[in-house]
């Protein structure tokens, strides 16, 4: 009986331990599924808050501050800095911030990059010899230099006109003098050569010329001048000089008035309309610098011809659009305005 119980335990200590082995490895296999749910888990969580990003935060206000210190304020907001350097039209502006982007008080995310624009100083720090220039060489400079920055350096008007050996539109004097230290916006006082006194000019070949091209000329040369305006005859052609006075290869006294008489033009595109402007100004001491502009309906401005003039009875050519508005100047003040009319009967 003994010996038959003892076999009978040998199997079922043989089924208790296959029950412990089992019991083991399910227990192996959940920890192992539980820590692989963790990882996943974890990983699950650490993508959702890297998609969330960093925490919020907002832009500081910057501008007008120096450069070091705006760093420093946006590191205390934990933000990185791009800095882009530009020329300024005040040369005390030198390492300031002028603007920023995004603006002050955008919210963005911690660790983003803000663009500071800071300044480089000025194009130009100090005052340029201009003695021995001439006058629409500097004008020319100074636009060209400023176009971008802003104007430094701007010409007082009137310019100081004397007689002088130099040639006429030679600057003689300057104030500011030379290498006189920028701070900001000056005005350039200036004292400029009408040439001789005594000075002569031989009068060109007007006559077989376009209007335009005409008018181009004169103005460029600073001579005054009136048109008059007829209708074509013979073989004569359309919208050119046809008589001229004083006569071709004349030597007149420089400031002479030129008189010309052209032919109306013909082939006027659609919208558009001829007309000679006519006034009269002031006789002045001195020529002024007269400018002549037109103004479109949409507000587009385009210079049709800057000239140093006496005053006087002027009669100015044109072919505008219909509409456009002419505005003569003279110191930059506007005396004449005139709207281009359908059809021209000029006053």
């Amino acid at each position: 009986m003994i010996g038959k119980r003892k076999q009978t335990l040998g199997p079922l200590k043989n089924v208790r331990n296959h029950e412990s082995d089992s019991t083991y490895l399910r227990t192996v296999v959940f920890i192992t599924f539980g820590i692989i749910a963790l990882m996943v888990l974890a990983g699950v969580v650490s993508f959702f808050i890297l998609i969330r990003g960093a925490e919020q935060t907002m832009v500081p206000e910057v501008r007008g501050m120096e450069l070091e210190n705006a760093i420093i304020e946006m590191q205390e907001k934990e933000l990185n800095v791009r800095v882009q350097l530009h020329y300024s039209s005040n040369p005390e502006d030198k390492g300031t911030v002028l603007g920023q982007e995004p603006e002050a008080g955008t919210l963005v995310k911690a660790g983003r990059k803000i663009t500071l624009k800071v300044s480089r100083g000025a194009i130009l720090d100090r005052v340029e010899n201009y003695i021995g220039w001439k006058l629409p060489d500097l004008e020319l400079h100074l636009q060209t230099l400023f176009t971008t920055y802003g104007p430094l350096i701007r010409i007082k008007r009137p310019i100081i006109r004397i007689f002088d050996e130099a040639p006429a539109g030679t600057i003689l004097e300057q104030k500011p003098l030379p290498d006189t230290p920028l701070s900001g916006t000056v005005d350039l006082e200036l004292v400029v050569s009408r040439g001789s006194e005594e000075e002569f000019i031989t009068v060109e070949k007007y006559v077989g010329l376009n209007f335009l091209t005409t008018l181009n000329h004169l103005t460029a040369f600073d001579l005054p001048f009136v048109f008059l305006s007829r209708k074509a005859v013979g073989h004569e052609e359309p919208g050119t000089i046809v008589a001229q006075s004083p006569a071709e290869g004349s030597s007149v006294p420089k400031g002479t008035l030129i008189q010309l008489t052209m032919t109306d033009p013909e082939d006027i595109p659609d919208g558009y309309a001829f007309g000679i402007l006519r006034r009269t100004l002031p006789d002045y001491p001195l020529p002024v610098e007269m400018r002549l502009e037109a103004v479109s309906l949409q507000g587009e401005k385009r210079e049709i011809f800057t000239m140093n003039h006496p005053g006087g009875v002027i009669a100015i050519p044109y072919l505008e659009e219909e509409n456009t508005l002419l505005i003569l100047s003279v110191f930059d003040e506007e005396i004449i305005r005139y709207t281009v009319r359908p059809v021209d009967i000029e006053e």
